[in-house]
This record gives C-alpha cells, sequence and structure tokens, in this order.
C-alpha cells in the first residue's frame, strides 16, 4: 500500500480534462486541490463508447492523482522536481486513510494537488500540509456527497 504506481496517477487526458471542466476546487495552503468524485457505478459512463479491459482496468484504485508545481512560482526546473518529488513522497506515506474512506464511500476520485506556494518547503512541512489537505478533501466529499452522471455530461 505504500507505493505510488503509474495506475494510481493521472495521466489519462479525457480523464484530465474532466477533472478541470467539472470538478470542484478549495485551496489549503500550498495546495490548490482540485477534485471530482464519483460513485463506482458511474465510472463506466467516463468512456461510454469504448471497452476497458478488464472491467476495472481505469480505476483498479480508488483515486487518481495530478501532482503539478508552476512554472511561474517556482523559476528553476530543479525546484520544481524537487517539489514534486517531496509530494509524492508525502502522498505515498500518507494514501492510506484516504483510500479506506473512499472505499467505504464505494467511490472513486480524481484529483489534482498543485503547489502554489512561491518558495520550496521542508519535506516536514509538506507532508503536514498534505495531510491536512487529505483530511479537507474527505470532509468536502462527506459534505458535498459524490458527484453523479450531471458530471460527466
Amino acid at each position: 500500500m505504500y507505493t505510488f504506481k503509474k495506475n494510481e496517477r493521472l495521466g489519462n487526458f479525457r480523464l484530465r480534462s474532466l477533472l478541470f471542466r467539472k470538478g470542484r476546487h478549495f485551496f489549503q495552503h500550498p495546495f490548490r486541490v482540485v477534485y471530482l468524485c464519483l460513485p463506482r457505478e458511474d465510472i463506466p459512463m467516463i468512456f461510454q463508447h469504448r471497452k476497458v479491459f478488464p472491467k476495472n482496468g481505469l480505476f483498479p484504485y480508488p483515486a487518481k492523482c495530478l501532482i503539478g508545481v508552476s512554472g511561474r512560482r517556482i523559476k528553476k526546473a530543479v525546484g520544481r522536481n524537487r517539489v514534486k518529488r517531496l509530494v509524492k513522497e508525502a502522498y505515498r506515506k500518507n494514501k492510506s486513510p484516504f483510500y479506506s474512506f473512499l472505499e467505504q464511500k464505494e467511490a472513486r476520485c480524481l484529483f489534482a494537488l498543485i503547489y502554489a506556494a512561491d518558495k520550496e518547503m521542508g519535506f516536514d512541512d509538506i507532508e503536514s500540509s498534505l495531510q491536512k489537505s487529505l483530511h479537507r478533501l474527505q470532509e468536502e466529499i462527506e459534505s458535498g456527497g459524490l458527484d453523479g452522471l450531471h458530471a460527466l455530461t
């Protein structure tokens, strides 16, 4: 469970565009979190005219995560890559409670963690901020409910 595999990353263009078109967002310093949560039974509606093999091939894990760092905020690529590495590591270590929450809700979630601070932070600060962001994301899903079929159209 303490891995961050390719299937857990949000790389599909259609899923990314759906996330940024239909998703909700909030800001929890230093992250802007954009998310879209759907009930498990609505997932096949994303690709209506295509067959996805195996049946759970699109979402083998409860969440797909995208991590981004703006070039406007952190100018050098070395700094952006370092921040992305730290965020990925913090997510890898702290995703288990979020996954169990989504499994309990029988939901699937697409979300993006966009680093919005002007300076690089240390790992401990990033990890604590990420924990707060994931906790707030759980609260948002709990209070706002899951997006239904209307999010896909």
